[in-house]
């Protein structure tokens, strides 16, 4: 059994989401590293400059797992995982792959797709996410970089949002689209059996912005379902990038032992 948490035992890592990067963490992570509380945002598989990714390139959410085994093992006591999104899913894998290490789990609507596969309450989610992930990862492919990422934008922040991105952005942000469509695949490969998710013991906060696209805030009530020791919170007024448009309403719903103290701050 994981010991309670604690703010000084371990470290805390922060998994970023789709097209993302550690640095969206640092409006979060800053004040805990002014408390003393030590925080580490890696860079996902294809997302350092010295790691780029091949096009047509595979992957597994095990892959992504065991290329942060020696952050999840820096700290022997254990770590405290915080995952939005893509990120989330991640942080699910590393806490069913390496339950004694992981000492909590915040989730920010995470993308564990195969939640919504099997059932007839959640078929027309699933199809809907299908359809997206397959039409972005088919457009990476054929090399249509822009309307891939355009398509995927879109739908997770709203129609109308690639446009108003600056240039310089939507370029950066194609430039990830062959990666985000390994992504996709990877989590529609996914076979963790729903019940998998009963053996984490562990305390696990999900949140789950109010204004989020309906497969994910679904996925979070089917997660909350099967998770023994976790609890559901809504976000308000917040879609599925919550993280980066209001980091500072996201951090007010992070578990005590992730907030710094005030008088940490004042030392």
């Amino acid at each position: 059994m994981n010991p309670s948490p604690s703010p000084r035992a371990a470290r805390a890592l922060f998994l970023h989401c789709s097209g993302g990067a550690g640095r969206q963490w640092q409006p979060i992570t800053a004040p805990l590293a002014a408390a003393r509380i030590d925080c580490v945002a890696p860079e996902l598989i294809g997302y350092r400059e010295d790691d780029p990714w091949h096009v047509g390139q595979r992957l597994t959410l095990d892959d992504e797992v065991d290329a942060l085994a020696e952050e999840l093992y820096a700290a022997p006591e254990g770590v405290h995982l915080v995952g939005h999104s893509y990120g989330g899913a991640i942080a699910l894998q590393a806490a069913l792959r390496h339950p004694f290490q992981v000492r909590s789990l915040t989730v920010y609507e995470p993308v564990r797709f195969s939640l919504l596969f099997g059932s007839p309450a959640t078929a027309a989610a699933a199809q809907a996410v299908v359809t997206l992930g397959r039409e972005v990862e088919r457009l990476a492919l054929e090399g249509e970089c822009l309307a891939s990422a355009e398509r995927f934008v879109d739908y997770w922040s709203g129609e109308g949002s690639w446009a108003q991105m600056k240039p310089s952005r939507q370029q950066a942000l194609a430039a990830r689209m062959p990666k985000i469509g390994a992504e996709f695949d990877a989590l529609f490969s996914d076979a963790t059996p729903h019940h998998a998710y009963s053996r984490l013991r562990m305390p696990v906060r999900i949140l789950a912005g109010e204004r989020s696209p309906q497969p994910v805030r679904l996925i979070a009530l089917r997660l909350a379902a099967r998770l023994p020791n976790a609890e559901l919170l809504a976000v308000p007024g917040l879609g599925h990038m919550g993280p980066l448009t209001d980091p500072q309403a996201v951090a007010d719903k992070l578990p005590e032992w992730l907030r710094p103290r005030a008088d940490a701050l004042a030392a």
